[in-house]
């Protein structure tokens, strides 16, 4: 049963069908599909019927409150047919939502997933059993922030207004099997421009570097590659800069060379605070950086308008994603 351990990275759209737009090859081992039977094609379609309800209804809040690092316990179709018990961590990532699924197992594995959430939501009982709770803070130094509160409103025609009420965000998919953290995917750059096959160290400021990779690769030991009864993962939170101008090395050298000193001596540079988010599957890291907390505040106030319906102007669809993280080689 080594597909118990592993864990598999998913991306969809934000919209309502949550279009699937990438999923990483573990995710074959785990439910059995190949990237060609999904891509395209709605993630509703491989969730219990009688859970599809109330996990669009999860789906429009997350939306609608810019929501990073929850879990949601659910069951999904596996490609011969049955349904499996799993838990999926996600975020909305602007126009996307980005997670990680692996088999939920009684024991340490759910339990350190979850007390690194800050929500954890239960879809297996469907409309009739759907609650959320926010965890306690978990273990490994991380600190999950509480998030408005594990409020489930009633179902919401109004996609494209939770749509226009996102906070801009970006996630990196990156390689766990370099030193580097190569990036292998940036799903915008609306914080930064950032380069694919380039170092993520690439872009964070030069006195904040230690701290990330610190984490990158502690974020490693927590899921690894294969199965481990002890290690399933686990979200990690960190405060720290990026840089306006990326600090690519010169030809031939794999790591950033700048300081803080002479990136603040270059003309036009900022460093510009945010927020990380880390979760390592069997076959990359998910990074998401965004605004922090005050910008959420921000976003969670225009959604308390927005219930309200006391803005009338629709905003615009998510912009599609135009060419998701290919599929890397085996690597294990």
């Amino acid at each position: 049963m080594r597909e118990l351990g592993l864990s598999g990275i998913f991306v969809t759209t934000a919209e309502k069908n949550g279009d699937i737009v990438y999923i990483s090859e573990s995710m074959t081992e785990i439910l059995g599909y190949e990237p060609k039977d999904v891509i395209g094609k709605s993630s509703r379609l491989i969730f219990h019927p009688d859970e599809v309800e109330a996990v669009t209804q999860v789906h429009f809040d997350s939306l609608l409150q810019n929501k990073v690092g929850c879990v949601m316990y659910t069951r999904l179709l596996h490609q011969r047919g049955f349904y499996v018990d799993c838990a999926c961590s996600f975020s909305h990532v602007f126009d996307l939502t980005v997670g990680v699924v692996t088999r939920a197992i009684n024991g340490p594995n759910d339990i350190r997933l979850a007390a690194t959430a800050r929500e954890v939501i239960e879809v297996r009982g469907g409309l009739e059993g759907l609650h959320a709770r926010v965890p306690t803070p978990g273990p490994r130094g991380s600190t999950p922030r509480p998030s408005s509160g594990p409020t489930i409103p009633r179902p919401n025609p109004e996609w494209a207004r939770a749509i226009d009420n996102r906070i801009p965000r970006t996630f990196y998919l990156l390689d766990r099997f370099t030193e580097t953290a190569r990036i292998m995917f940036a799903s915008n750059d609306l914080i930064v421009n950032a380069s694919q096959g380039k170092s993520l160290y690439s872009i964070i400021r030069p006195s904040d570097r230690p701290k990330v990779r610190q984490w990158i690769e502690a974020a490693k030991t927590w899921a690894p590659v294969v199965f481990d009864d002890e290690r399933s993962g686990g979200h990690g939170y960190l405060n720290f800069s990026v840089l306006k101008i990326p600090d690519f090395p010169p030809e031939g050298i794999p790591l950033p060379q700048g300081t803080d000193e002479t990136e603040r001596s270059m003309p036009g540079q900022e460093f510009i605070p945010v927020e990380g988010i880390f979760i390592a599957s069997s076959d990359g890291i998910a990074c998401v950086i965004g605004p922090g907390h005050e910008a959420e505040a921000g976003a969670l106030a225009n959604a308390a308008a927005l219930v309200a319906g006391s803005s009338s102007s629709a905003g615009a669809g998510p912009s599609q994603l135009r060419g998701g993280p290919s599929r890397r080689p085996a690597s294990r």
